[in-house]
């Protein structure tokens, strides 16, 4: 009874630790790449055309 209590416990705190892992990850990526002035300029580029 015990085991089966942590065994699903475990579960559990990995499958959140892996949605936040991959929240952490993809907010880091979106935030290197907004800081990336090549992405700047892309953004930039794409405005400029359809205004």
């Amino acid at each position: 009874m015990n085991s089966a209590f942590t065994k699903v416990s475990n579960l559990k705190v990995n499958r959140a630790s892996k949605i936040a892992i991959t929240l952490a990850s993809s907010t880091f990526f979106l935030y290197a790449l907004s800081q990336a002035p090549i992405f700047k300029n892309i953004v930039a580029g794409v405005f400029s055309c359809s205004g």
